[in-house]
């Protein structure tokens, strides 16, 4: 049974931290709460070399700590990896601690990691509910039951040919249809596996990719994805990075839109980001966002978020030499959260949820009953 097109568009909703009424609670009474999803980057290896990969670019958001310098030179693409049993660890933590779910995300490529099959099934063994982000070049055996037992998966796609993949992905043009195979073998996989997962792909919009949207979106859909999220690139140049070809880019998504039907959703973020740039620093204090996810870099240091992630200012632990649970229930995590001000950060692209997470804990307004 195909998905609905709102099944897409509630996975991406900003208002989801409203369901978690227990927590909402906490915060109003101004206690610090136990996040309902980790990120968790089992790896900073990628195998790829996107052009905007905000880890990678020395201009992205998130590259001031992400680069080792080896023999002299910035290694932009550190082979660094969390140990399987540090990786346990940490899923064992989360557990403990009632996480709910956990994101396996880049930093770099989570399936380069030679054991993250067992890293994924130990998480889902654990009880919790688990999601991936990847470029989808890999698929290990054994793959099929871990995959279908996702909550989601999101495949970077990001062109609609191979010369342009080439382009934007830094890799062999033959890989633009391995992705797309192995988008169609996991569609395939969670039918079969009569399975929810809900299967997504990511087109981030480049000055490189704007002009074949709509042939990369339809080669997505024909490979049979659920939906796909349109974003834009976060990089220290903000909005002027896109320029004069801003209004050629909103043409391009709504003849894309016409693409959308009762199986297949596109989700339109890329407005919403450009707003986030043109906005710079968030204007509110409170970060309610960093209490609802938590981000745990391949470096083993914990951050806000992945928008701050390896960076200084976004560094609040460090797990190489404790465990999670510890630091979780430590001074120095009560002290970084309660001292925050979300105004300091140079852009945020969860305005919108952080908004709906104050308006929650905000002073019940007048005649409440009056609903």
């Amino acid at each position: 049974m195909p998905f609905l097109p709102s099944k897409s568009v509630q996975a991406y909703s900003n208002e989801k931290a409203l369901w978690h009424l227990d927590k909402v609670a906490e915060l109003r009474q101004g206690q610090q709460v136990v996040p309902t999803q980790v990120q968790l980057i089992i790896s900073d290896f990628c195998q790829q070399g996107c052009l905007f990969c905000a880890y990678r670019r020395q201009d992205g958001l998130s590259s001031e700590q992400f680069g080792v310098y080896e023999h002299g030179r910035l290694n932009v693409n550190p082979n660094r990896m969390i140990p399987t049993a540090k990786a346990v660890e940490i899923l064992a933590d989360c557990a403990a601690l009632g996480v709910k779910a956990i994101q396996f995300t880049g930093g770099g490529e989570s399936t380069v990691h030679p054991e993250h099959l067992r890293i994924f099934a130990h998480a889902q063994h654990l009880g919790m509910e688990t999601a991936l982000v990847t470029n989808g070049v890999i698929l290990r055996p054994g793959w099929e039951s871990i995959y279908a037992a996702m909550a989601w998966i999101r495949v970077s796609i990001d062109a609609g040919t191979p010369e342009t993949y080439a382009a934007v992905r830094q890799v062999n043009p033959r890989y633009f249809g391995t992705a797309l195979r192995h988008v169609r073998a996991i569609r395939t996989q969670i039918d079969l596996a009569h399975s929810t997962c809900l299967l997504g792909c990511g087109y981030v919009i480049t000055r490189e990719n704007w002009a074949e949207l709509y042939e990369g979106i339809r080669q997505i859909k024909d490979a049979g994805a659920h939906n796909v999220r349109v974003s834009a690139m976060f990089s220290q140049a903000g909005d002027a990075y896109y320029g004069e070809v801003l209004p050629a880019i909103d043409e391009a998504i709504q003849k894309t839109m016409t693409l959308q039907d009762e199986g297949f959703q596109i989700i339109n973020m890329f407005g919403d980001r450009i707003s986030d740039l043109q906005q710079h620093a968030p204007d509110y204090a409170f970060c309610g966002y960093q209490q609802f996810n938590m981000y745990i870099g391949g470096d083993l240091k914990v951050y806000r978020c992945c928008s701050t992630a390896y960076t200084k200012h976004g560094e609040v632990g460090n797990l190489s030499q404790q465990r999670l649970i510890d630091w979780f229930h430590s001074d120095q995590k009560q002290t970084a959260y309660g001292t925050f001000n979300a105004t300091s950060c140079q852009v945020c692209q969860f305005n919108q949820k952080n908004r709906a997470i104050l308006q929650a804990i905000d002073p019940a307004p007048a005649h409440i009953n009056f609903v």
